[in-house]
C-alpha cells in the first residue's frame, strides 16, 4: 500500500517536461501569428497558412523528440518507486502474520506486471502528446482565420487583434480533447495520467502479493480530504464512502462488504489481475488511494476502537472544498504567468510603437495582479492550516529573470496607480 501522502509532487518532473513543451508550442504560435501580418494577398496566405501548419509541426516534433526519452526515463523512475514503496509496506503487514515477500525486482512475475503497466503507461503519455500536435495545429489556423476576420471587419489592427486572440490562448492554456467530449487542460491531462499509471501499478504488483499469501480481504488507505460523492454520482464515486475500510476480495459477511461493490475494483483470486470497473471509484481516474492484503486478526489504523472511521465526515468535506479552492487559485496563478509571459514575447515582436505603449500597460497590469494572486494564496494556506503547493503555481520558461521582470512591473503599474489617486 502506498502511503495517502505518496503522490504528492511525484509527478512534477515529469510535469515540467510538458510545461516546456506547452510554452514552446506557445511560442511557435505567437511568433506565427504576429508575423502573419506581413502576408496580403489571398492566395499568398493561403499557401503561407499551410507551410506555417507544416513548419510548426515538424518544430514541435522536434521537441517531442527531446522530451520523449526524459519522460521514459522519469516515468519507469517514478513507477518503479511507486513499487517499491508499496511493496515494503505489503511485506511488513503480512511479516506479522509469518509471510515472508520475495523483492519485486527480484520475482519474475511482478517484473512482468511492472513491464506491462510501463508499457500502458507510456503508450497513455504517448497518445497524448500526439493529440496536443494535432490539437495545436487546429488551434494555429483558427487563431490566423480569427485575426483576419477581425481585421477585414476593420475594427482593429492585425497585431492588436493577434495581441488579443494570444492573450485569450494563453489565459487558458493548451486544451486535450478526448473521444467522450471531456477536455483538460494539458498539465491536468500529465498529472492525471502520471498519478493514475503510479497507482494501478503499484495496485497490481500488490494483487500479486495477495495471490502468493492466499489473502482473503484487503485494507484500504484512507487521508483527510478525500473525494466527495457529486450530485448524481454514484455512491462509489464519493471516496470519503469507502476509503480506510476492510473488504472482502470474493463474496461478502456481515462487516465486511464485497471490495468490488463498494469501490469498483475487481481482482481475480487466481491471475491476480485488478481491473478498475468504474473509472470513478478505487484506482480510476487521479484516485490516490490504495489497497494492501489484509487479515482480521490485525487492528485497522484507520478505526477507532469501536471500528468506526478515525477522519470525521465533515471535516473532510470541509477539507476537500479548500483544497478545491486551493486548485483553484494555483490554475489562476499559472495562467496569468502564461499571460506574462504571452506578453513579453508581443512586445519583442510587435513593431507599432501605438500598439508597444498599450502591451506595456497590459503587461504591468498583469504582474501586479500576478503579486496579489501570490498574496491572497499564501494568507488563504496560511489562514485554512494547508501547505502552500509552490511547485504547482511553477510555469515553464518563468523564472528568477521574468520574476524580476515583473515584479517591476507591478511596481510601475502601483506607482501609476497612486498618481493617479492623488
Amino acid at each position: 500500500m502506498l502511503p495517502p501522502d505518496y503522490f504528492t509532487n511525484k509527478e512534477d518532473r515529469i510535469l515540467e517536461l510538458y510545461r516546456q513543451l506547452e510554452d514552446f508550442i506557445l511560442k511557435d504560435i505567437t511568433r506565427r501569428l504576429l508575423s502573419a501580418g506581413e502576408m496580403t494577398a489571398t492566395a499568398d496566405r493561403l499557401i503561407w497558412k499551410l507551410k506555417q501548419m507544416g513548419e510548426s509541426q515538424a518544430a514541435i516534433e522536434e521537441k517531442l523528440r527531446t522530451l520523449t526519452g526524459l519522460t521514459q526515463k522519469e516515468l519507469r523512475s517514478l513507477l518503479q518507486d511507486a513499487v517499491l514503496t508499496s511493496w515494503e509496506d505489503d511485506a511488513s503487514t503480512l511479516k506479522q502474520l509469518g509471510i515472508e515477500l520475495s523483492n519485486p525486482l527480484e520475482n519474475a512475475a511482478v517484473i512482468r506486471v511492472m513491464d506491462a503497466e510501463y508499457k500502458k503507461s507510456l503508450k497513455r503519455l504517448d497518445r497524448l502528446t500526439r493529440t496536443t500536435m494535432e490539437q495545436s495545429q487546429i488551434d494555429l489556423i483558427n487563431m490566423l482565420n480569427e485575426a483576419e476576420i477581425r481585421t477585414a471587419a476593420g475594427v482593429q489592427s492585425y497585431s492588436a487583434a493577434a495581441c488579443e486572440i494570444l492573450d485569450r490562448y494563453a489565459g487558458r492554456g493548451i486544451y486535450v480533447y478526448y473521444p467522450t467530449g471531456a477536455k483538460l487542460t494539458l498539465e491536468a491531462a500529465v498529472r492525471l495520467n502520471v498519478v493514475t499509471s503510479m497507482n494501478q501499478t503499484a495496485a497490481q504488483v500488490t494483487n500479486q502479493y495477495i495471490v502468493e499469501a492466499g489473502a482473503e480481504y484487503v485494507l484500504l488507505s484512507a487521508h483527510l480530504g478525500a473525494r466527495v460523492q457529486g450530485k448524481g454520482q454514484p455512491e462509489l464515486a464519493g471516496h470519503d464512502n469507502w476509503q480506510g475500510r476492510v473488504y472482502k476480495i470474493r463474496g461478502t459477511i456481515p462487516e465486511y462488504p464485497n471490495l468490488l461493490e463498494r469501490t469498483g475494483y475487481d481482482i481475480d483470486p487466481k491471475t491476480g489481475q485488478g481491473t478498475v470497473k468504474n473509472p470513478l471509484g478505487l484506482h480510476g481516474y487521479n484516485c490516490r488511494h490504495s489497497h494492501k492484503p489484509w487479515d482480521l486478526r490485525l487492528r485497522n489504523p484507520y478505526a477507532d476502537e469501536n471500528g468506526n472511521l478515525k477522519i470525521d465526515t465533515e471535516e473532510n468535506r470541509k477539507r476537500y472544498e479548500l483544497q478545491k479552492k486551493q486548485r483553484y487559485m494555483e490554475r489562476s496563478i499559472r495562467a496569468t504567468k502564461r499571460k506574462l509571459i504571452e506578453k513579453d514575447q508581443q512586445l519583442n515582436l510587435v513593431k507599432e510603437t501605438d500598439i508597444q505603449k498599450t502591451l506595456q500597460s497590459d503587461y504591468d497590469k498583469l504582474a501586479y495582479k500576478m503579486t496579489q494572486q501570490n498574496k491572497v494564496y499564501n494568507d488563504f494556506c496560511k489562514e485554512n492550516d494547508l501547505q502552500p503547493q509552490y511547485d504547482r503555481i511553477k510555469v515553464a520558461d518563468f523564472g528568477r529573470e521574468q520574476t524580476k521582470q515583473a515584479n517591476a512591473g507591478a511596481r510601475r503599474y502601483k506607482k501609476e496607480k497612486e498618481d493617479k489617486g492623488k
